[in-house]
């Protein structure tokens, strides 16, 4: 072990951040995780880490080149498996990398937890290890490039394969609570995904979810959006399912990755055309919003950078207190 517990408390004296970090979950494996770390600690220097894993993972963290005075190795002897049924996500799983990073959080000991795990274990988890906040339903939410210098949020990335319209709405003020905090926005424009901007346009689901929306006085719903303004910065808050809004997210990220990859001189011309504010591998890391704590959710598949980018959100969330944030306006909305 490198050094003993961490308390918040002590690092908060020093202007320091603790982020736990579930060492097991991704597909790159813990090599992968050193190398995030390293960047991680060069990214946010105000920032510590408690690393939970197998006997492996400490090995190679103290082989490779991370300064472990910031970091602090916790053995796991589990790990989580991507697709593991709920029931035993709660009952199996007590030595995991992912509920233990959880359980550091609840207990004081970091302030936020990042994870490139399943989503639906790791939503299953945080809800029942941090609890929900307000009652409103979790969403992941991320945010979006929405032109140089500006960004949007958008809910729900994943957490939530079937809603239903009051769902959504609850994801709307969820929306409208970050925006406020990662955002600094006093007024967030709320907008609806759709597949066309009129009225009767959608499915009974975005319609009776539109319904609930212009009814809620303390939003400034703006109505329909099209995904293809969802980068032109036409809202600040973007609302949809977990389905259609973790397919819009891929298949956005998925486009950007071939022109990136074209051969030969087209690639030159390709990257002079590409801004450098839409690259994906800036944004990853998902807050998952609506649990009494800070979660952040990394793609299973991020490269090194990304899954660091991914820390550094926790560690950027944690710095803007954005739980208590988000339960002092989510209270006055009472």
């Amino acid at each position: 072990m490198a050094g003993g517990p961490v308390c918040v408390s002590d690092m908060q004296k020093k202007n320091e951040i603790v982020v736990a970090i579930d060492g097991c979950g991704g597909d790159r494996g813990s090599r992968h995780i050193v190398s995030a770390v390293r960047f991680a600690q060069t990214l946010y220097p105000h920032m510590r880490q408690l690393v939970f894993g197998p006997s492996m993972l400490e090995d190679e963290l103290h082989g490779g080149r991370v300064d472990m005075k910031r970091c602090e190795f916790r053995l796991a002897s589990q790990a989580i498996p991507q697709d593991a049924p709920i029931n035993e996500v709660l009952e199996r799983y007590q030595r995991s990398s992912m509920r233990l990073a959880l359980e550091a959080v609840k207990d004081g000991e970091a302030q936020a937890m990042v994870s490139a795990g399943g989503t639906g274990p790791l939503v299953v988890l945080a809800r029942h290890i941090l609890g929900q906040s307000h009652k409103l339903r979790p969403a992941l939410t991320a945010r979006m490039p929405a032109g140089p210098g500006r960004h949007a949020l958008m809910l729900d990335l994943g957490a939530n394969a079937q809603c239903s319209a009051q769902d959504l709405a609850d994801f709307a003020v969820l929306g409208d609570a970050a925006a406020r905090l990662m955002l600094g926005l006093s007024d967030p424009r709320v907008a609806l995904l759709n597949v066309g901007m009129e009225e009767r346009k959608g499915s009974h689901l975005v319609q009776e979810a539109k319904k609930l929306l212009e009814q809620e006085r303390k939003l400034t719903f703006t109505g329909f959006i099209e995904a293809d303004r969802i980068f032109r910065g036409d809202a600040d808050v973007i609302v949809t399912d977990g389905f259609s809004g973790n397919i819009a997210l891929k298949a956005a990220e998925g486009v950007y990755t071939i022109f990136a990859k074209v051969p030969g001189l087209k690639r030159f011309f390709a990257r002079m055309a590409q801004p450098d504010w839409l690259m994906p591998w800036q944004y990853n890391g998902s807050v998952l919003l609506g649990v009494d704590g800070i979660v952040v959710k990394s793609h299973a598949n991020a490269g090194d950078d990304a899954f660091a980018v991914a820390v550094v959100e926790a560690a950027k969330s944690a710095q803007l207190d954005l739980a208590a944030g988000m339960r002092d306006i989510l209270s006055g909305r009472d």
